[in-house]
């Protein structure tokens, strides 16, 4: 069957400029249709809009998880090659140059580097010709149009090239969305994380879904209470729950139908299936259900865009946070990049669903953009000084909580919102007002400032401070750094502690104001030789309020980066389990987790446990596919101190694994204490100190006694005693109820 024409799929043009404005009243009764993204059937359809061809290339190893050189020349015949741009090219790439398109970069199968290049005077007939390593290759842009994606391989290096579109894209006129032209003062309102929809759709989670729903109403009462209307409402991202079905965004748009006020929708997790993938080629088939919903509401087809009201600047970005989205639309960072130079003389609010900035739970360390995309976006945002604010949902945080975060980066005031409909996660603290933190974020507009406040369904209104603490970088290095890249040394530097956490990079941890869950402190005591040790601590966070989305805990950790030349001599330290504040069956534990890195990718993954351990201790966006974490137990003698030798490189060669052939160049040291965050307090504390290099090679133990494998009873992972699910919208996970006496 012929495919559906590409451009009978974006409407004519994939903007709401050629349906005219979305009234209120179209949109209460525009249905929504069903929409197909497609695939490009001509030449022009693979154009920009300024009439470019926009070449993406990703290069990959195809079967190794070690480091393996790439260094690819582009050259475009019959067309001008016009730029281009290097991303995800982290582990010391050289430049692309301007003119000969040539770069050079470490990859492996699981982290692939990209090459964007911008073609102008393009044809069917333009030529591209490529080279990788020794092997040359070539192909017309014609066959590029009909494949999709071409790949070529060197049988160590896979080449894939495919266009790249802007479709989605655009700066947008406010009538365009059905909002009026305002005079310089005006409001906003912003709802992050309705997550509504139709709790009898199959596979969806009803009784959270009703709870989100009541929520949602209740939110779009008070932005229709607000005098003066809002210029625009914005859903902020997890506008559905689930996977983004169509019925549930059917459900949502009849809820929104209330709203008075012009509405726009941004894209957050939950509006793809979790499995989504955008490849081969430029594969947007995942987004239909999210453009079939954006159009019935505002008539736009756009999932990144911007616009001017008032002498303002707002950008909508999109954060599906799926892992290779970013990758598969590099675009997207040029783009804002030069939408904000051309309007760098407004101030700019930027709307995100998934946040820049530090919010201190485990969930949101892993549940985040990677490092990379983070410090790609916020360098391009604070390019300018010009973006004010930056806002953000997914992390359905309570109000408290999100004033103790907020805070300044360059300039740039960054805020998490509150949910509109989801109960907050649990942060361990009870609200100012006692609750609920569900509501919508207003930004009171007057000429060229802002005064932004949080007004929840019950009415209590909490402004935002102007002025918000800086974030400071420098002591929480791992948000915007890569382990790897930490600074480093040839030995442990300040294994004692007697220079407090000097040399030691930590997470920022969110610290409940009393009685806090989690600590990271260096204390005095009374030894012999020393007099300083780190002290960590972790609890389940208090304020268990049934329907708060609580995860394990393994965020209090810091850590190390060691210089190597070869195999590392045996790692030395002593740890004494805290008896006085540790419960000997708790489902905690601490670890020393060992992280060995070849330029940047990591090939040894090694844990050495107290008390229970973690199956789930991880870096998502550094942790290798290919790599699995070894597990090892330590002694749980409480309130004595024990000597460990620990000979990594045996243990690492016990799972069958040949060190040396790691090559081995970065060794990361990380301490930490772990929590299940699930059924009682069951609290867990460690002293460490003296860590050092040292010593002839032995084997790995504590006192006189073999360090052996993690056994099971020992291990904790998801899933483990029951099934990871929702009951009544929270998550079970440890054990049931049965058998245990609740007082």
């Amino acid at each position: 069957m012929k495919r559906r024409s590409f451009i009978t799929k974006v409407g004519a043009g994939g903007s709401a400029v050629l349906f005219g404005t979305q009234t209120l009243a179209a949109r209460q009764d525009t249905p929504i249709k069903p929409y197909f993204y497609g695939k490009p059937d001509h030449f022009k359809d693979i154009l920009s809009k300024s009439g470019q061809i926009i070449l993406r290339i990703e290069i990959r190893a195809l079967e190794s998880i070690s480091p393996v050189n790439a260094k690819v020349a582009l050259q475009v015949v019959k067309g001008k090659l016009q730029r281009t741009k290097n991303y995800f090219l982290e582990n010391n790439a050289g430049p692309a140059q301007l003119k000969t398109g040539v770069t050079s970069c470490l990859v492996n199968k699981n982290y692939p580097g990209v090459i964007v290049a911008w073609i102008d005077q393009p044809s069917e007939k333009t030529i591209i010709r490529l080279s990788l390593n020794k092997l040359k290759f070539q192909f017309e842009l014609s066959e590029l149009l009909n494949q999709h994606e071409i790949k070529f391989d060197d049988n160590t290096i896979v080449l894939t090239a495919n266009y790249l579109l802007d479709k989605e894209i655009g700066f947008i006129e406010p009538k365009d969305m059905g909002i009026v032209e305002p005079k310089d003062d005006f409001t906003i309102a912003i709802f992050a994380d309705t997550q509504g929809g139709d709790p009898k759709t199959p596979q969806s989670h009803p009784t959270r879904m009703k709870i989100h729903n009541a929520f949602c109403e209740d939110t779009i009462n008070r932005v229709n209470e607000l005098d003066p209307q809002p210029a625009f409402t914005l859903i902020l991202g997890d506008v559905v729950d689930n996977q983004g079905e169509k019925q549930h965004f059917e459900a949502m748009h009849d809820y929104f139908k209330g709203i008075k006020s012009p509405l726009l929708y941004a894209l957050g997790n939950h509006e793809t299936i979790y499995a989504a993938k955008f490849t081969p080629g430029y594969h947007m088939e995942e987004f239909n259900n999210y453009f079939a919903a954006q159009k019935a509401v505002n008539g736009l087809e756009l999932l990144l865009y911007s616009f001017n009201l008032g002498k303002w600047h707002f950008v909508v970005w999109p954060d599906p946070l799926r892992s290779n989205f970013f990758k598969t639309h590099p675009h997207y960072f040029d783009w804002l990049e030069q939408d904000l130079e051309r309007h760098k003389d407004r101030p700019v609010m930027f709307m995100q669903h998934v946040p820049s900035h530090p919010i201190g739970i485990d969930p949101l360390i892993n549940y985040a953009e990677s490092v990379v995309v983070k410090r790609t976006l916020l360098d391009i945002l604070s390019k300018h000084g010009n973006v004010k604010f930056i806002f953000s949902g997914h992390v359905h945080i309570p109000i408290r909580a999100s004033f103790k975060t907020a805070v300044d980066y360059k300039g740039m005031k960054m805020i998490n919102l509150p949910a509109a409909g989801y109960r907050p996660r649990a942060f361990g603290e009870e609200e100012w007002h006692g609750g609920p933190s569900q509501g919508m974020l207003v930004a009171d507009i007057k000429d060229t400032e802002a005064q932004v406040y949080f007004k929840t369904v019950t009415e209590e209104i909490y402004p935002y401070p102007q002025e918000l603490p800086a974030f400071d970088e420098r002591e929480y290095l791992l948000w915007l750094s890569p382990k790897w890249q930490l600074p480093a040394s040839s030995q442990i530097r300040n294994g004692s502690f007697e220079e407090g956490l000097n040399h030691w990079s930590k997470r920022f941890v969110y610290t409940e104001d009393e009685n806090p869950s989690n600590r990271m402190e260096v204390q005095k005591i009374a030894r012999e030789s020393n007099y300083s040790a780190l002290y960590l601590f972790s609890r389940k966070r208090d304020y268990a309020t049934p329907g708060q989305d609580r995860l394990p805990q393994s965020i209090n950790h810091l850590c190390q980066n060691i210089e190597l030349s070869g195999r590392p001599q045996n790692l030395n330290f002593e740890y004494c389990i805290d008896g006085i504040n540790t419960d000997p069956k708790a489902w905690a534990g601490a670890f020393v987790w060992i992280e060995g890195f070849n330029k940047g990718f990591k090939l040894l993954n090694m844990a050495y446990w107290a008390g229970k351990a973690f199956g789930g201790l991880s870096d998502r966006f550094y942790d290798n596919p290919s790599v699995g974490l070894q597990h090892f137990h330590l002694s749980d003698i409480p309130d004595q101190w024990h000597q460990v030798s620990l000979n990594i490189a045996a243990d690492y060669e016990k799972g069958g694994y040949g060190y040396n052939d790691l090559n081995i160049d970065r060794l990361v040291i990380n301490l930490g204490t772990w929590h299940i965050n699930d059924g009682d307090s069951q609290p867990f504390g460690i002293f460490f100190d003296e860590l050092h290099f040292s010593g002839k090679a032995s084997e790995s133990t504590v006192g006189d006694i073999l360090v052996e494998v993690s056994p099971d009873e020992k291990m904790w992972w998801m899933r483990k005693y029951e099934p990871f699910i929702h009951i009544a919208g929270e998550h079970r996970y440890h054990m049931a109820s049965k058998g245990r006496i609740l007082l």
